[in-house]
């Protein structure tokens, strides 16, 4: 079964944890798979070891199928990190030139509507707000003032096109702003899954090795297999950085 199954088999059961209830993972996503996977490869070995004790296979399968659904989550996310990444790379690209094109017009009507006191009122309330949705909304305000006034702007010979090029590129970046807004609020969307994803496997991941703890608690390498890699060695690295700065006092 694939993984991207496995996150729609679990999708209702993931979706229906609380936020309250979510944990959040303390390592890389990527170690936590990679040791979960060969969690379930040590305890599929010494199930014959484990299973007196009522370890079952439905629960190592159960272990397989969310490791399965939280790479599925874990890439979604991954994956809708870097869309808005690419969201804010272009919008920094282009703005300077939106910008620039908008201040060009807003000096052309300025100066084409210099007798006209409305007008120049409408140009002062179109410029007002610097935030990157107000620059995008100038640009539409701009071509609706400029198409329902237009013979002024003829006598200064103003390209008229610019009005419909003030349209296209208020769409352009006002949707690639969507991007970027509708992005950062991971919380309600790819993130969420995630972490509630996470939150399902640590609980059997710490459930089936407290299985191996305890049955192979006298054996200490085989103990081992039964407990993060990754936390030993970051708390031998603590213990010691702590005694080096202990002894460096």
């Amino acid at each position: 079964m694939s993984d991207q199954q496995n996150l729609l088999d679990h999708l209702e059961e993931i979706k229906a944890v609380p936020e309250e209830k979510i944990v959040y993972c303390d390592m890389p996503y990527k170690v936590f798979i990679d040791e979960a996977e060969a969690l379930h490869t040590r305890a599929s070995i010494d199930l014959p070891l484990l299973s007196p004790y009522n370890l079952t296979i439905d629960k190592l399968n159960r272990l397989l199928s969310l490791i399965g659904a939280m790479r599925t989550a874990q890439s979604n996310w991954e994956s809708q990190k870097t869309d808005k990444q690419k969201a804010i790379e272009t919008w920094e690209k282009e703005a300077p030139g939106m910008i620039e094109f908008r201040d060009d017009v807003i000096a052309h009507m300025e100066f084409a509507y210099r007798s006209r006191p409305d007008l120049l009122e409408r140009l002062d309330e179109i410029k007002e707000g610097t935030s990157r949705a107000d620059a995008v909304q100038d640009l539409a305000s701009l071509s609706v003032l400029g198409n329902e006034n237009p013979e002024s702007l003829g006598d200064i010979n103003f390209d008229m096109q610019w009005l419909q090029k003030s349209v296209d590129m208020a769409d352009h970046m006002g949707s690639l702003l969507g991007d970027i807004n509708g992005r950062m609020y991971f919380e309600d969307d790819r993130k969420l899954i995630r972490d509630k994803a996470y939150t399902l496997c640590k609980e059997v991941v710490d459930d089936v090795r407290s299985y191996g703890k305890f049955v192979f608690r006298k054996d200490v390498e085989k103990r081992k297999a039964y407990s993060s890699k990754y936390s030993r060695e970051r708390l031998a690295a603590y213990r010691k950085a702590k005694a080096a700065e202990e002894n460096g006092n």
